[in-house]
């Protein structure tokens, strides 16, 4: 997995096994896209790529999520991503722009763009602008970083209900930088102006939209290798302005993962103040460990919210996971979770989830 702390664009789980490749043989932490500068518009070259889950969610939906839910039921998850790069000559500099179509048909009802920006690149190191993650999310660390199958903890739906790392400014548009990488360290920072506010309007400031604004988010990431030992580590950290009625919001998350002789382990610990959507208070942990067998990949990784303040429960979740490659392009993959949300009524249990995996 190319260091998450600038990955390549993609879906999560592509930016997770770059991540892994990474901490496995390199210690480049630089590489938000390949970007491109042309002369010519018309000497752009273009990519496209994309994927398509098929999954096989099942078990104790109802009590994952915290609604009602059918026990078994299949659930598709496809995007297709359009790319245009180039590089000019003179400078060495690349740039171009990406955009993440979502083709399954309820999420691409009103909006079938999940993410897209431009992206510059060089010396000076890497910059985006427009509608993707920022430096928390992005360069965040923990037992999820490494985790096969769907993404353990922090996968599909009902394997991954409860996000144990702090909320972060998701896909709302921003400007994010990253430095060159100095002695493994590298550096990031990004600013988004609204949070939950994206594209071609102007944030209105008295409907309740713009819940928090001035949104700035750094992070310090370190990669490198010591003999057979592999180890990425990474300090992130946000504040944001609070409005209508919303108390100023703080949150950190400190990670690392460690790759010896084909195994790796990760953990995390995290805490946030104020957190969007109820203004609670959260800290806790997480733990993993993964292992590579031939085609296949497996991992264990366990999650536990230690003080879950303003009506966030204390929940916990460990989650066996699973890939298996079949043909090129195509893998096998699965989770198994043993929950607890602890947020009070019947919500502990355990889910299931089968995934075909297609990506080109």
């Amino acid at each position: 997995m190319n260091p998450k702390a600038i990955p390549l664009w993609g879906d999560e789980e592509t930016k997770k096994m770059n991540l892994r490749n990474a901490l496995l043989g390199t210690t480049a932490v630089i590489g938000a896209a390949a970007l491109a500068v042309p002369s010519t518009a018309s000497a752009f070259d273009v990519n496209i790529n994309g994927f398509m889950n098929f999954n096989a969610v099942m078990g104790d939906n109802s009590n994952a999520l915290g609604r009602s839910a059918s026990s078994f039921d299949f659930v598709t998850d496809t995007e297709i991503h359009v790319q245009g790069v180039q590089t000019d000559d003179e400078t060495g500099i690349r740039y171009g722009m990406t955009v993440e179509f979502e083709t399954d048909s309820v999420t691409s009802a009103n909006n079938p763009i999940d993410e897209n920006w431009i992206f510059i690149d060089g010396s000076f190191g890497g910059i985006r602008l427009g509608n993707e993650d920022g430096v928390v999310d992005n360069s965040k660390l923990g037992a999820y970083t490494i985790a096969a199958g769907t993404g353990g903890i922090d996968g599909q739906g009902v394997v991954g209900s409860v996000k144990f790392a702090p909320v972060n400014s998701s896909d709302s548009t921003k400007a994010r930088y990253y430095s060159p990488t100095f002695a493994g360290f590298s550096v990031g920072v990004s600013y988004t102006p609204n949070f939950n506010d994206e594209g071609n309007n102007v944030a209105q400031t008295n409907n309740g939209q713009s819940a928090f604004d001035d949104w700035i988010e750094g992070g310090l990431v370190y990669s490198n290798s010591f003999g057979g030992l592999d180890l990425l580590a990474s300090v992130v950290a946000s504040t944001a302005n609070g409005n209508n009625g919303n108390d100023d919001y703080q949150a950190g998350n400190i990670g690392a993962v460690i790759g010896l002789w084909g195994f790796e382990v990760a953990g995390s610990y995290w805490v946030e103040k104020d957190a969007p959507g109820g203004g609670s208070n959260r800290n806790g942990g997480t733990l993993g460990a993964a292992a590579s067998f031939g085609p296949a990949d497996l991992s264990v990784t366990y999650a536990k919210v230690t003080n879950g303040g303003g009506g966030v429960g204390e929940g916990d979740n460990v989650v066996l996971s699973a890939s298996m490659g079949l043909l090129p392009g195509m893998a096998l993959q699965g989770d198994v979770s043993f929950f607890d949300r602890d947020a009070g009524g019947d919500d502990d249990g355990v889910t299931g989830v089968a995934r075909v995996r297609v990506a080109f």
